[in-house]
């Protein structure tokens, strides 16, 4: 991902982050530690603090580029808000992203539905602050 990429994807979260609660972090990294994609985000999540957050409000995006495997993870504020098979849209946002040659793409729509999801899911003035770090978190 060269800059002007990691520059549209951050202005994409910080977009995402605007109007309710919630946190978003998306994690790139080349390979797949571990074999599956949701483990790994499941642990990113608890090792990065997601967990932390305020109301546990926040939302990890995970891909793994050259594997090609992504996967979404929320906190316990978010997850069961959303409406069954939600999660994978997110999902097919990036791999679709992946199939036309335009991951950066894939990315920035998957943001956009989890930003979506937290407007429904989590609304309400933030008065916790930006409690992540509005960048690409790379592995």
């Amino acid at each position: 991902m060269n800059k002007e990429e990691e520059a549209r994807l951050i202005e994409a979260i910080r977009r995402a982050e605007q109007g309710h609660r919630g946190e978003v972090l998306v994690h790139v990294e080349r390979h797949c530690k571990g074999g599956s994609a949701l483990a790994r985000a499941m642990g990113l999540f608890e090792k990065l603090g997601m967990r932390g957050t305020a109301t546990d409000t926040a939302v990890i995006l995970y891909v793994a580029l050259e594997d090609r495997k992504t996967a979404v993870y929320a906190g316990r504020g978010v997850h069961g808000a959303a409406m069954p098979g939600f999660w994978e849209t997110v999902v097919d946002a990036v791999e679709e992203g992946f199939r036309k040659g335009e991951p950066v793409t894939g990315l920035v729509t998957a943001v956009e539905r989890i930003g979506g999801l937290l407007l429904t899911a989590v609304p309400g003035r933030d008065t916790a602050g930006n409690e992540l770090p509005d960048r690409v978190n790379q592995g």
